[in-house]
């Protein structure tokens, strides 16, 4: 990991999570890409909190007029909700019954769909750190309204185990969550977690720029550029194996209807 990024997601825990940590000396240049990230990722309001919580540190010298753009960045911290489904009839049909026995205003059952919402978003885009953000900041504020015992029971039927525990180890190994946090799997730091976060890192402007994100009732993306896509499809792939069972329809109904805005 680079300096650069050592130092986005320094301001990430800072900006989010309430920490402060030392900045290290960049040049004008990386700071300018550190913001590049942050637009990518979608994450710039939690750059701009950490930067404005981490002033008084010396080596936090930003161009004023970069500064600025932090400054007046118009980025959303609002959630953004993806379908209460799966694709995989079954484990669908379980989910639903799971919805009507608990209520969408249950905390334990919110915190399984954002769960979901990450665990498709990963099978289809790959990692995205704002909705791992919005999980750990969930998490931190809900936690002692949720019962973690239920929410393992709902896990194994909804056969998502290796997938949660990808998505909690992703919050210790970014955000410096602890074992006792994430109650509701097993996580620990690995190889494979590091090389996770790797992957995030390897979202470029030309490919953002290339894709273009769909609402509604699917999350895949479509783009007029192969190249591009083949690098998504390749990136989607590598996590397909944490949730088995559901990666291989969601993909296909995602890819059918991505190619038909490509043929429009």
């Amino acid at each position: 990991m680079d300096i650069i990024q050592r130092n986005f997601l320094r301001l990430l825990r800072c900006g989010a999570f309430g920490k402060t940590e030392p900045i290290e000396p960049m040049s004008h240049w990386k700071w300018n890409r550190l913001y590049q990230i942050s637009q990518i990722h979608g994450v710039t309001p939690w750059i701009r909190n950490g930067i404005r919580r981490c002033q008084d540190d010396f080596f936090l010298q930003i161009p004023p007029s970069l500064r600025q753009h932090f400054e007046d960045d118009q980025t959303s911290t609002r959630e953004e909700q993806g379908p209460e489904e799966l694709t995989n009839p079954m484990l669908n049909r379980k989910l639903q019954q799971l919805a009507e026995e608990s209520g969408s205003e249950d905390p334990t059952f919110n915190l399984l769909l954002r769960l979901i919402h990450i665990a498709r978003n990963i099978i289809t885009q790959g990692i995205s750190l704002r909705q791992l953000i919005m999980l750990g900041i969930y998490l931190r504020t809900t936690k002692d309204t949720i019962e973690y015992e239920v929410l393992k029971t709902w896990i194994r039927r909804l056969e998502m185990g290796h997938m949660a525990r990808l998505e909690g180890s992703m919050l210790m190994e970014l955000f410096d969550f602890t074992e006792q946090e994430i109650r509701f799997t097993d996580a620990a730091v690995d190889k494979k977690t590091r090389k996770a976060v790797d992957d995030i890192f390897q979202l470029t402007e030309k490919n953002a720029a290339d894709w273009y994100f769909t609402q509604g009732q699917s999350i895949f993306v479509r783009t007029s550029d192969s190249r591009a896509m083949m690098w998504h499809v390749k990136q989607s792939a590598r996590y397909m194996r944490y949730y088995p069972t559901e990666a291989v329809t969601n993909f296909m109904r995602n890819f059918a209807h991505s190619m038909s805005h490509i043929e429009e």
